[in-house]
């Protein structure tokens, strides 16, 4: 299978965007990393993307349409770039986080996955919290899966976005959760010395 990943993180440094194979030999998954882009965002989107939890209902839908032609186009020129036309199965999007409260059953992921189809025109799934949520999980981390099929080699697997989390295999299946924030802290940290982010850890 090859597959189109797309993340946008609460560092808020763009989207990013993976273009991966995944074979599955003996019940086994392994993958491969072909192509990776991340297209930055501007000041503008920044800005509304940080306000948006604060804004009206109509202000928001129109920012999920907005955001999806957004991704969709920024695909659409990945895969001319990359000369990977009919070699995509499928674009997976997490979308932009904007509200996520496990503990009153709901959580908001924009960036229109029908809009996105569209105007990339490929097949799109999405929305990967929401049914965790609904049977009483949190949501997040949501990178454990990944962990177990690619990983399970390791004792733990520690991920830094934003925010930073763990998952290891027990006897109980995967656990996961929350450490402490990451990029989030260390980009405002940056930030303040005129950068936007911590080059290679040199800062550090």
């Amino acid at each position: 299978y090859h597959s189109i990943g797309l993340m946008s993180g609460s560092s808020l440094d763009g989207l990013d965007i993976a273009y991966c194979r995944f074979t599955l030999n003996d019940l086994r998954w392994s993958y491969s990393i072909l192509h990776t882009e991340v297209v930055p965002y501007s000041s503008e989107w920044i800005h509304r993307l940080q306000h948006l939890p604060n804004a009206t209902a109509l202000e928001l839908s129109e920012c999920n349409a907005e955001l999806g032609r957004y991704f969709g186009d920024a695909v659409k020129n990945f895969v001319a770039q990359h000369g990977v036309q009919n070699k995509v199965d499928v674009v997976a999007s997490h979308g932009h986080t904007i509200f996520h409260f496990p503990e009153k059953h709901f959580t908001t992921q924009i960036g229109d996955a029908a809009t996105l189809s569209v105007r990339c025109e490929l097949p799109v799934v999405c929305d990967f919290r929401s049914a965790d949520i609904a049977a009483g999980g949190q949501g997040t981390p949501i990178v454990p899966i990944g962990d177990w099929h690619f990983f399970r080699e390791y004792a733990y697997c520690l991920n830094i976005g934003g925010i930073a989390n763990i998952s290891r295999h027990t006897n109980r299946g995967m656990v996961a959760f929350d450490i402490c924030s990451a990029n989030q802290v260390l980009n405002r940290l940056a930030a303040s010395l005129g950068q936007e982010y911590d080059a290679k850890g040199n800062l550090a």
